[in-house]
């Protein structure tokens, strides 16, 4: 008989973007290991995407939602924008005034996050749920941050085991180094995370550099795993790479560019290869939101005529775009304590079977764990990337894949699960 356990995400389908796959694909997977996933999510959410590809692996899985007051939607009516792509939570030139003051009343008066709103009605649920569908086990994944504190407080009030899963740091984000906050406020977070840090039964990361970013805050030595994004089999299944020499070199981007992610050396060495190689040029493909800093300094630089910008595709369109590419290109953002940052989509795009440049901090976990891959272009943010050599290479066979599928990583979180309640 399958044990339950209560997942709580504010992200789920038809919500796209990275936040939702891992949990989705966990999901997917854990009947196969003995648990019987019962999703709590939000009613109506504020999501950076919609991506309807991703009902199918959503439709089997009781899912229960329940609607929040949102201080996102206040923060995208004040900003003037229908849409809010992640990297608005990074300053940028020219944007107007009220776009500066809902950023700073973002990062200086709510805390956790803008999800805050949600917390009350998930809570309320979430004892409805453990009451009466006998649950085992509950699982928060996050950011939002707010889904942990509404684990936290479920399981003191009900005393069930609690696993939380961090897919980025609490308090040492990114954002908030491109974004400094008042000290007072800081410190209330802190103190949050580490509530959560203190009381959840078991934690799981990411990547090394995150655990340790995380142990720094609050001893989880023994109480703690990493297990890494990574990719579903079924989704390369049907998919083939289309056999077409083409006019030009197409190299792609998938997801978003923050500010702090300018592929500046990228950028240079495109627009001297074109220079000197005018016959097949090389093409940037963005698939995604693009800060408006990248877009200007392309611009300035002479790159947008070599420079396809596209909106967010669904994650079936995306797999297809990486498949048909000739390169894929990573940027870890140019910030401190980047080390852990291992972003999500390299695992697809090493599923893929396309040659990766890697760019950014040369002692990442990212990098560490593709030369043990046998990947081998690498490049720091201002570096010349020269194109000769890896246009003629062939892209590596990764021995060592099986341990990035998500099915084997469905298998170590239920092995956690097992353990806790043993």
């Amino acid at each position: 008989m399958l044990k339950n356990v209560l997942i709580i995400s504010y992200y789920w389908p038809p919500s796209g973007g990275p936040g939702v796959q891992r949990v989705l694909k966990f999901c997917k997977y854990l009947s196969g290991f003995g648990w019987n996933p019962i999703v709590l999510t939000v009613e109506d959410g504020e999501f950076p995407a919609i991506d309807n590809s991703l009902l199918k692996d959503s439709i089997n899985i009781e899912c229960i939602k329940v609607k929040g007051f949102s201080l996102f939607r206040i923060f995208k009516k004040l900003s003037g924008k229908k849409e809010l792509p992640s990297h608005q939570l990074s300053p940028s030139r020219n944007e107007t005034i009220i776009t500066r003051i809902a950023r700073w009343v973002r990062y200086n008066l709510i805390i956790p996050d803008g999800r805050i709103g949600w917390y009350r009605s998930a809570v309320k649920a979430g004892k409805k749920i453990i009451k009466e569908k006998n649950i085992d086990m509950i699982f928060t994944s996050g950011p939002p941050q707010t889904v942990h504190l509404v684990g936290k407080s479920l399981a003191d009030k009900t005393n069930t085991a609690w696993v939380s899963d961090f897919r980025d740091p609490w308090t040492d984000r990114f954002y908030y180094y491109e974004n400094p906050r008042n000290k007072i406020i800081s410190l209330l977070d802190n103190h949050l995370e580490k509530s959560v840090l203190k009381n959840c039964d078991y934690l799981v990361t990411v990547s090394n550099g995150f655990l340790s970013l995380l142990n720094q805050n609050f001893n989880i030595e023994n109480k703690s795993e990493i297990i890494y994004n990574g990719y579903d089999p079924e989704d390369f299944k049907k998919q083939k790479k289309i056999n077409s020499s083409g006019d030009y070199i197409i190299i792609s981007h998938l997801g978003s560019l923050s500010k702090s992610q300018n592929p500046i050396g990228l950028f240079k060495s495109i627009i001297s290869y074109n220079a000197t190689k005018p016959e097949k040029l090389i093409i940037v493909n963005c698939i995604g939101s693009v800060h408006s800093d990248i877009e200007r300094y392309a611009s300035k630089s002479g790159l947008s005529d070599y420079l396809l910008k596209k909106p967010y595709v669904d994650h079936d369109q995306a797999i297809k775009e990486m498949i048909n590419s000739d390169l894929l290109f990573l940027v870890i953002p140019d910030l401190v304590n980047n080390e852990g940052i291992i972003p999500g989509k390299l695992f697809e795009y090493i599923a893929s079977n396309t040659k990766i440049i890697l760019i950014g901090n040369r002692k990442s976990d990212a990098e560490k764990l593709m030369i043990d891959l046998g990947y081998k272009y690498f490049y720091d943010i201002y570096d010349n990337i020269n194109f000769d050599d890896i246009l003629i290479d062939e892209p590596p066979n990764p021995v060592k894949m099986e341990i990035f599928s998500r099915i084997e990583q469905t298998n170590q979180l239920s092995k956690i699960f097992n353990k806790l309640i043993s």
